[in-house]
């Protein structure tokens, strides 16, 4: 080896979320993440959803109520990978 060379390691830390352009395939008591131009805005879990994917209502984890989210508005949703127990 030379000092060029490097070992790459794969991956062994939690999942990633999963990103969701299309709204619609989302479902009710989904863990998901809202993120705005690159940053997350808020976690929680989807409480109802239209059924074209033009809204959802999200249950805000932390105690920080009950939000509405609009697909027009340009967010992206990320759904949380499902913790193995």
């Amino acid at each position: 080896m030379n000092s060029r060379s490097r070992i790459i390691t794969p991956h062994t830390g939690s999942p990633r979320p999963e990103p969701i352009p299309n709204w619609s395939t989302l479902s009710r008591a989904d863990q998901v993440e809202i993120h705005n131009h690159g940053q997350v805005i808020t976690s929680g879990c989807i409480d109802m959803l239209a059924m074209d994917g033009s809204v959802l209502w999200l249950q805000q984890d932390d105690g920080k109520g009950r939000a509405l989210f609009l697909h027009s508005d340009g967010l992206r949703v990320y759904r949380r990978p499902v913790k193995q127990s």
